[in-house]
Order: structure tokens, then C-alpha cells, then sequence
């Protein structure tokens, strides 16, 4: 029993790298097909709703494509604060982040195939970019977990 409690609080009281916890914050953002968005209302209180994300590249800006008349995007120019939820069978990412509106002229560099079927015309469309501020992390697969007293996730802050 002894050796059980050890293993398990080195387990979860481990320090993970960055590179780790970011290897692993990519690995459930690919597999989650879908993320969940949310902005602020007029009356202040959380909007969500469900998105196709585009990850590009390595560095957890995530675009989003959305149409420029929707209720989110005039949110955003009032807060661009948002969050982005994504998750597997295992696991969860947080993502606090900033939008951007990338213009209609570079919507072609920005663009996911599968959004195809709902744009007809790409420069209709409105491309939000989502800079992380800050990543939480839960993988229960190899170990990254809440804290034991308050089940805060592990956090990376992004400085840019």
C-alpha cells in the first residue's frame, strides 16, 4: 500500500516541461474535430458555440471561419477575449486567447477545405484569429492531471 500512495504522489506532484505539456495540448487539439468557442455578450455573460478550427502550424494559433454578420463576430469587436475548449477520450485543452480579423484579401491563406461546402464565395466569409494568452491541460494518459487540493489544470502562458 505504502509504494502504491508513493508512486501515486510522485505521479501527480511530477513537473512537466513545456515541450511536453505542449506536445501533448497539440495531440488532443488534432484529434478533436471540432472545438467549442466562447465570447462575451451584450449582457456580459458567456456565449458558446461549436467550430471547425484550422491549426496550420506549431505555434497554437487556431482560425476559425465564420460569417461576418454573426452574432460572435460582433462580440468579439466589443471583447476580443475568448476561450477555446478542446477534447479527446482523455483529455480536455483550455485556451484563452485574442482575436484578430484577418482580411478578406488573405481568406485563401487561412482557409481549411472543409469549410468549402458552407463559403461559396471565400470573401464572403470572415477568418477570426485566435492568439493563445493562456493553455490549460489535462491528459489523464500519461499523467498530466489536476492539482490534488483544487484540481486547477497545469497552465502555459504565452508572451508574445
Amino acid at each position: 500500500f505504502l509504494i502504491l500512495f508513493s508512486f501515486t504522489q510522485f505521479c501527480f506532484s511530477q513537473v512537466f516541461s513545456e515541450t511536453f505539456l505542449k506536445q501533448n495540448a497539440k495531440i488532443i487539439m488534432s484529434q478533436s474535430k471540432t472545438c467549442v468557442l466562447t465570447t462575451i455578450n451584450n449582457q456580459g455573460a458567456p456565449s458558446s458555440r461549436i467550430m471547425d478550427p484550422f491549426i496550420p502550424n506549431n505555434d497554437f494559433i487556431v482560425y476559425l471561419v465564420t460569417n461576418p454578420q454573426s452574432r460572435k463576430v460582433s462580440e468579439i469587436k466589443k471583447d476580443p477575449r475568448v476561450s477555446l475548449i478542446f477534447q479527446n477520450l482523455n483529455g480536455y485543452v483550455s485556451m484563452s486567447g485574442k482575436v484578430t480579423f484577418i482580411s478578406k484579401k488573405l481568406n485563401k491563406n487561412f482557409w481549411k477545405k472543409e469549410w468549402n461546402p458552407y463559403y461559396k464565395n471565400k470573401d464572403t466569409a470572415q477568418i477570426l484569429k485566435v492568439t493563445p494568452l493562456v493553455l490549460e491541460i489535462i491528459n489523464s494518459d500519461v499523467g498530466i492531471v489536476g492539482d490534488n487540493e483544487t484540481w486547477s489544470p497545469v497552465k502555459i502562458n504565452f508572451e508574445y
